[in-house]
C-alpha cells in the first residue's frame, strides 16, 4: 500500500521539484508530469498492480489525456483568452488609463487598491465566472495600475484561496453534494465554517506581502481596521448564508458586500500621506485622458456587460440558464471502463466575456479590425499559458483514470484512522493541485470522503465540507491558477520561469491556510 502511494504521488512530487528545484516553465514541468503518468499508468496495467491501481492501456492513456485536452480548451481555456482578450482591448483603446484615474480618485492607497481589486473585484470575478477569471483580470489590472507584476499575481492567488468553494454561483459544493446525495444547503454551512478563519486572514497575508514587495515595515499603519472590515465583510454573510440559505448565493452577496464596503470607506479615507504607499496620476498623465474619446461608463463597459450576462445566463435567472444550457454537444472519448460524458456548452461563460468584451470595444470607438488584432496578440501572448493549462488537465485525467487519485487519498486514510478528519482538507487540496478545479476535487474525493466517514463513524457532511474547503485553498498552488497568473502578468526580466517564481512564494501561505483548515476541520468534525 505504502508502495502504491510513492508511485502515485510521483507525478505530484515531481511538479513540486519541476518548479521549486529545477525553474522550469511550466508547460515543461506540467508536460513531463503527464509523460511520468502515462508510463506509470501503463505499466500499472501491465503488472496487475492491485484493485487500487489499475492501470491504462496505451489507448486508455491516450484517450485520457485527449479527454483533459478537450476540457482544458473548452471552456478553460476559452474563457481565459475571452477575459485577457476584454483587458488588452481596454488596454488599446486607452480605456484602462480612465479606469485608472477612477480608481485612484476613489483612493491613491496602493494598499487599499489592492484589497479593492485582488479581494473585492477578483471575489466577484470568482463568485459569477470563475475558471481564473478572479485571477487574471484583477492582476491584470493591478500591473497596469503600476503594481509590482509579481507581487500582483501573488496577492490574486491569496485572494482566491476561499472563494472557489462557492465560485460560479456556488457550481463546485453543488456538484459534489449531488454526486453524494447530499444537500449542498447542509454542505455549505460546515464547508464555510472552515475557511471561515482563513478568509479573515488573506487580506492581512496580503498587505503584509506589499509591505515586504514595497521595503516598508509601515503596511499596516492605518490599515488594521480597513483590512479587518474587508475580511469580516466577506466573511460573516458568507457564515449566515452557507449555514442558513445554501451554497448559491454565498460568494455572490458576500463578495458584493465586501467590495462595497471597501469602495465606501475608501472614498472616505483621507489621501495617505506615505510616499512608499501613494498612488497618483502625473499631471502628464491627466492631461492624456481629454484626448480620450468616451467617457468613464464606455470605459467601465466591458465588465459592466460581463457582469450582466454572466449573472444573467446563471442559474440564478433559471428560465434564461435553462435555455442556454439547451445549446450543447455531448460525448465521450475515454475508451477504458465508465468513460466521462463530455458536455461542450455552446453559449458558455467564454462566449458571454468575448461578446461583453466585443460590446465594450464598439462602445470605446474600437474598429473590427482593431479588436482583431488585439485578439490574435492575446492567443500568441498566452499559449504557453493554455499549453500548461492543457498539460495538468490531461495529467488529472490520466492520474483519475489509472487509480492515483483514488490510491493517494485512501491511503492518507489508511495511515491516520480517527485522526483523518484533520486531514480531510489535504485531500481536497491535492485534488485542486492536479485538476486546478475545486469542483474536479470534489468529483474525483467526495464519495470517498463519505466512504471513509462510515469506517470512522464520522458525519459524511463533515468530511465532504473539508474536501470542498480545501479545494479552494489549493488553488493558490495549482499550476493551472499559476498559468493563468503568468499569463495575465506577463514576463518579468530578470526571471527565468515566472511559474516557479511565484509557486516559490504561495506554497507557504497554501501550508499555513492549509494548517488552519485542517485543524478546524478536525474540531468541527470530531471534537464538537
Amino acid at each position: 500500500m505504502l508502495l502504491n502511494f510513492i508511485l502515485a504521488l510521483l507525478p505530484i512530487i515531481w511538479l513540486f521539484i519541476a518548479f521549486l528545484v529545477l525553474k522550469l516553465p511550466g508547460y515543461i514541468g506540467c508536460l513531463t508530469a503527464l509523460a511520468i503518468s502515462i508510463v506509470e499508468s501503463i505499466i500499472f496495467k501491465s503488472l496487475a498492480f492491485d484493485d487500487t491501481l489499475v492501470g491504462l492501456t496505451v489507448g486508455e492513456s491516450l484517450t485520457a489525456s485527449l479527454e483533459g485536452f478537450i476540457g482544458a480548451i473548452w471552456p478553460i481555456g476559452l474563457i481565459i483568452i475571452a477575459a485577457m482578450f476584454a483587458y488588452n482591448l481596454c488596454v488599446e483603446t486607452k480605456a484602462m488609463e480612465l479606469i485608472k484615474n477612477m480608481l485612484t480618485s476613489v483612493t491613491n492607497d496602493k494598499r487599499v487598491l489592492v484589497l479593492i481589486l485582488a479581494w473585492g473585484f477578483g471575489g466577484f470575478m470568482e463568485a459569477v465566472a470563475g475558471f481564473g477569471t478572479a485571477v487574471a483580470i484583477p492582476a491584470a489590472m493591478m500591473v497596469a495600475l503600476g503594481f509590482n507584476p509579481l507581487f500582483s499575481a501573488i496577492a490574486c492567488l491569496i485572494a482566491n484561496a476561499t472563494p472557489p468553494t462557492f465560485g460560479s454561483i456556488g457550481i463546485p459544493t453543488t456538484t459534489a453534494a449531488s454526486l453524494v446525495g447530499i444537500d449542498s444547503g447542509l454542505i455549505a454551512g460546515p464547508a464555510m465554517n472552515i475557511l471561515a478563519i482563513p478568509a479573515l486572514i488573506s487580506p492581512f497575508l496580503i498587505i503584509a506581502l506589499i509591505g515586504k514587495t514595497e521595503h516598508s515595515k509601515n503596511a499596516f499603519k492605518d490599515m488594521f481596521g480597513f483590512t479587518l472590515i474587508a475580511g469580516l465583510a466577506y466573511v460573516l454573510p458568507a457564515l449566515l448564508i452557507a449555514n442558513f440559505v445554501g451554497a448559491e448565493l454565498v460568494d455572490i452577496v458576500s463578495n458584493t458586500i465586501s467590495l462595497v464596503v471597501m469602495l465606501v470607506l475608501a472614498a472616505k479615507r483621507k489621501p495617505t500621506d506615505d510616499p512608499v504607499f501613494a498612488m497618483n496620476l502625473s499631471s502628464e498623465e491627466k492631461a492624456h485622458l481629454k484626448d480620450i474619446p468616451f467617457g468613464n461608463v464606455a470605459a467601465w463597459s466591458p465588465y459592466i456587460l460581463m457582469l450582466i450576462l454572466l449573472i444573467g445566463t446563471s442559474k440564478l435567472i433559471a428560465p434564461i440558464n435553462a435555455w442556454v444550457s439547451s445549446f450543447v454537444i455531448t460525448f465521450s472519448v475515454y475508451s477504458g471502463a465508465d468513460p466521462a460524458t463530455i458536455s461542450l456548452t455552446i453559449l458558455n461563460s467564454a462566449v458571454m466575456i468575448f461578446i461583453a468584451g466585443v460590446i465594450g470595444g464598439f462602445l470605446q470607438k474600437a474598429s473590427i479590425a482593431t479588436m482583431g488584432r488585439v485578439l490574435v496578440n492575446t492567443i500568441k501572448g498566452m499559449w504557453k499559458a493554455i499549453i500548461t493549462i492543457v498539460f495538468i488537465i490531461a495529467l488529472a485525467k490520466v492520474m483519475g483514470y489509472s487509480g492515483m487519485t483514488s490510491s493517494i487519498a485512501m491511503l492518507l486514510a489508511d495511515l491516520t484512522g480517527a485522526f483523518y478528519p484533520a486531514l480531510a482538507p489535504i485531500v481536497g487540496i491535492i485534488g485542486t493541485f492536479v485538476t486546478g478545479s475545486t469542483t474536479s476535487a470534489g468529483v474525483l474525493f467526495a464519495q470517498m470522503q463519505t466512504e471513509v466517514a462510515a469506517l470512522l463513524g464520522v458525519d459524511p457532511v463533515q468530511l465532504v465540507a473539508a474536501n470542498m474547503a480545501g479545494g479552494a485553498i489549493g488553488k493558490i498552488i495549482s499550476p493551472q491558477s499559476i498559468a493563468v497568473a503568468v499569463a495575465a502578468i506577463g514576463s518579468i526580466d530578470g526571471v527565468k520561469s515566472v511559474d516557479s517564481a511565484i509557486m516559490g512564494k504561495t506554497v507557504k501561505y497554501c501550508v499555513l491556510l492549509g494548517v488552519i483548515a485542517c485543524a478546524v476541520s478536525y474540531i468541527t468534525a470530531v471534537i464538537i
